[in-house]
This record gives C-alpha cells, sequence and structure tokens, in this order.
C-alpha cells in the first residue's frame, strides 16, 4: 500500500458525505470512482473504508486540478485530523520520470 494523503482538515455536506482535504492531483491517481482505502490513525488503529474521488467544477479553474474526496459512510468524528489514507499502488497513475523527457 501507498500513502495517498493525511487529512489536515474536514468538513460534512448534508446528505453527501465527509470530505477531507488535501485532496490528490488528478494526475496522481485515477478516478472518478469509489477505492478502497486503509485509514491509519493518529492513536494507531487502523479501518478499512471506501473513499470517493469526484471532478471538482471549480470557476476559474485553479492550476492545480485536485480530486474531490468524500467518505459517504463516516462522520467527522470517525475521522480525526492526522489520518493517513493510504490505498493500493495501482489506484495511483505513474508518474514520468524526469528523464523521460
Amino acid at each position: 500500500m501507498k500513502l495517498l494523503l493525511t487529512i489536515e482538515d474536514t468538513f460534512v455536506i448534508n446528505a453527501r458525505g465527509l470530505v477531507v482535504v488535501p485532496a490528490p492531483r488528478i494526475q496522481e491517481v485515477r478516478g472518478p470512482g469509489d477505492l478502497d482505502v486503509e485509514l491509519h490513525f493518529p492513536d494507531g488503529q487502523r479501518r478499512k473504508a471506501t473513499l470517493t474521488l469526484l471532478f471538482e467544477f471549480l470557476f476559474p479553474a485553479p492550476a492545480i486540478r485536485r480530486w474531490g474526496c468524500m467518505f459517504r459512510s463516516l462522520a467527522k468524528a470517525d475521522v480525526p485530523i492526522g489520518t493517513e489514507v493510504w490505498c493500493e499502488e495501482s489506484a495511483l497513475l505513474s508518474q514520468p520520470s524526469p528523464s523521460d523527457g
């Protein structure tokens, strides 16, 4: 498994789910869709969960486009700040090395 992100903030969108930030760049991970992840909590506990990756439609578009990241079945209290989100390597897009030109 690979570290996808470390949660710095969360907020709830009613009837949608728990949004977590920062979000990975679009070119770093496969999406949109559901991604099986493992949460590593600051206290050392772990939990499996499903993270939904969504396109964010912002205007003007940001210079760095990122996925919207949402947990549909978790509450704010379930995901403390500092929680690490880990995913299978197959969910990540390969990045060209600087020598690839």
